[in-house]
């Protein structure tokens, strides 16, 4: 290893060299945040010295190792470390190429730090800097001046070549009278980097890839994927890179782009069935500490190879692209619409076994239309919590589910045998929240809605058509024509039924209705929402009031619970959840706090549920086995021992609590 202090602009100008970044190296990543910190450098750096006053910039250290190249090439140096910094130094000349006046100038930039005239021909060391595929074509065609195709264009080489061009013309219009070869000669000429060369064939324990990993690189700290890349890579002779880079990576790449580190943490997931931290900047490190146990034994091509193939099973889910089943793409883009990315190493992991032929098309949907629905569900109580958890754990359960003979049926056994925050929610819950919550503010509303409308015609509204609206039958804003025509308590009515479910609906319409009367408004309903869902339950009513609101949230509740999101019938008012081991009655998890019970021997005598494990009754509080003792005694049939499990004796909404538990 030969550390040696260098000036920046004499490392690059060196033409007895080509820098050449490996396959195993991340894409070039630097955002506007970054080259805007490089340009306020160049641009203090140069007026400090044209003031008078020496100064350079560290622009951090630069690590490589010389491959062999080719006989009358210039030598070929991999980096290691400085590839992010480097490109951006690159890009920043092109643009002051492009952009400086004097042609000579230009010539200078071009043949000093662009291009590398010692190259016999026009082969990829012509171009000072190799960069790795997916950045080759735009960046080449920059530094060869020639027209870059719409692709190119999408790359972050061409975005931060115009964040330059435009802040150097931004400089000259401020800054007429300015000669730009200053900023070269006064700016990143003074500045100076630490170079280290790795002579791995001659020291064995200066292995590029536990050096790479062990260095503090300026600039945007590598992402999982770029840490599993190069763990896969870096290791290999450069011929077995480059196969795998553009066998596998760049498929992966190509596949999932920008989610890689993502997709990556769920594979993780899936082939563990644990849960994993979600991939972020604070734990890329750890994640990858972790994917290097889980695989610690696997062929990197072997790895690579499965990799590739299951980002491809990942982009059905994450980016909607087509899985080959009509069927199965509509299904997977309903879950996508209510956010069910903790679930995607479970999805993923199906996915596979139907790829392999454990499932048959029918089956996989079965599948997922059960998920769909407990997530449905869930959405609309508003219950997230410990799915980021608990469903990678699922995938210890696909192989129940490919041996069962009703694989729809099986998918809701096991989505109810989870603890109570992730419950099935049953049709009483389902019920008394819909009843009862603001349908309007649901993040969801417009969505279910056009379910609704989907199942009564056929044909779901399309959510990103501007015209497509959510109305507020009785309007937000009372006039008095809709006062009179609610009655005494139109402060009460408006207040408690506003953004009840029964009062929403959607129309397609590009004219707000406001407080227009219930017959202005069923006149446009009828000719001209063209939608089925503002017509049912509305436009047969003479009235809008109290009573057609409350019968049409009934009838939109029981709509949605039976076309929507239907259950199995033994679910529908069971309890779907397993009580954690060692707790007794709680009437917490059973969402019967507030509700009213009654004796099963005697439905006139009740009780209402107000806390855990309490009930009141008579104004006093009991628990519910004292409580059914007290009753019997009462009644003068107390049995002999005077002990009873209070949830036989007690019902609720027509079943006995027992069977709910």
């Amino acid at each position: 290893m030969v550390p040696t202090a260098k000036n920046l602009l004499t490392l690059l100008s060196n033409n007895d060299v080509t820098f050449f970044i490996p396959p195993y190296q991340r894409n070039y990543e630097w955002d506007d945040s970054q080259c805007k910190v490089f340009w306020e450098d160049v641009i203090k750096t140069a007026k400090t010295n044209e003031g008078g006053t020496h100064t350079e910039h560290f622009f951090g250290s630069v690590t490589y190792f010389q491959d062999e190249g080719v006989f009358g090439e210039p030598t070929k140096l991999i980096l290691i470390d400085g590839q992010q910094r480097i490109t951006t130094t690159m890009l920043f000349l092109a643009a002051l190429r492009d952009i400086i006046a004097d042609s000579s100038q230009k010539k200078y930039i071009n043949s000093r730090y662009l291009k590398n005239n010692n190259s016999i021909d026009e082969t990829e060391y012509k171009i000072k800097l190799k960069q790795v595929e997916s950045d080759w074509s735009a960046y080449k065609k920059i530094i060869l001046s020639e027209d870059l195709s719409t692709e190119d264009k999408l790359s972050a080489v061409w975005h931060n070549y115009n964040f330059f061009k435009t802040k150097i013309n931004s400089f000259i219009k401020e800054n007429a009278d300015y000669n730009l070869s200053k900023l070269i000669e006064h700016g990143l000429d003074k500045f100076s980097v630490i170079t280290i060369e790795l002579q791995p064939k001659q020291n064995s324990w200066e292995n590029p890839q536990e050096i790479f990993e062990s260095m503090n690189s300026i600039g945007k700290p590598l992402s999982l994927a770029d840490l599993v890349r190069n763990y896969l890579l870096l290791g290999l002779d450069a011929e077995t890179q480059n196969k795998y880079y553009h066998q596998y990576w760049m498929k992966i790449e190509k596949t999932v782009p920008k989610q890689i580190s993502n997709f990556i943490r769920d594979y993780m997931q899936g082939v563990t069935a644990k849960p994993y931290r979600q991939a972020s900047e604070n734990n890329y490190k750890e994640l990858y500490s972790l994917f290097k146990k889980i695989f610690a034994n696997e062929d990197a091509e072997n790895l690579l190879y499965n990799l590739s193939k299951y980002s491809e099973y990942y982009s059905y889910i994450s980016l909607s692209k087509s899985s080959g089943s009509v069927a199965v793409d509509k299904v997977l883009d309903d879950l996508k619409q209510v956010n069910v990315s903790t679930s995607y190493s479970f999805i993923m992991m199906l996915i596979a076994e139907w790829k392999k032929g454990a499932f048959f098309d029918y089956d996989l949907v079965n599948i997922l239309e059960a998920f769909k629905v407990y997530n449905y569900r869930r959405r609309i109580l508003g219950i997230t919590q410990n799915e980021n958890k608990t469903f990678p754990t699922l995938v210890d359960k696909i192989q129940l589910l490919i041996k069962a003979k009703d694989k729809k049926r099986e998918m809701f056994q096991i989505l109810s045998k989870q603890e109570n925050s992730m419950r099935l929610p049953n049709d009483v819950e389902m019920t008394r929240e819909m009843e009862t919550m603001n349908f309007y503010s649901f993040k969801y509303c417009k969505y279910f809605l056009a379910l609704v409308e989907e199942n009564l015609t056929r044909s779901r509204p399309d959510l990103s058509d501007s015209h497509l609206q959510i109305e507020h039958i009785m309007p937000q804003k009372l006039n008095e024509q809709w006062k009179k025509s609610l009655g005494d308590d139109y402060e009460q009515i408006q207040q408690t039924y506003i953004n009840s479910i029964g009062n929403l609906t959607l129309i397609r319409h590009n004219q707000e209705l406001g407080n227009k009367s219930f017959n202005e408004k069923k006149d446009t309903y009828t000719n001209y929402s063209g939608l089925q869902i503002a017509k049912t339950m509305i436009t047969d009513k003479n009235d809008w009031n109290e009573n057609t609101i409350k019968d049409r949230s009934i009838w939109l509740i029981k709509y949605i619970l039976e076309k929507i999101v239907p259950i199995p019938p033994e679910m529908v008012r069971t309890n779907n959840f397993v009580p954690k081991e060692g707790k007794h009655l709680s009437f917490l998890e059973l969402q019967l706090i507030g509700s009213t019970i009654y004796f099963m021997n005697d439905p006139s005598i009740t009780a209402k549920v107000v806390s855990d494990v309490e009930v009141e009754f008579e104004g006093k509080k009991w628990r519910l086995s004292p409580l059914t003792r007290e009753i019997f005694t009462r009644k003068g049939t107390v049995n002999r021992s005077g002990t009873y499990n209070g949830s036989q004796f007690w019902g609720f909404d027509g079943m006995r609590i027992s069977d709910i538990l």
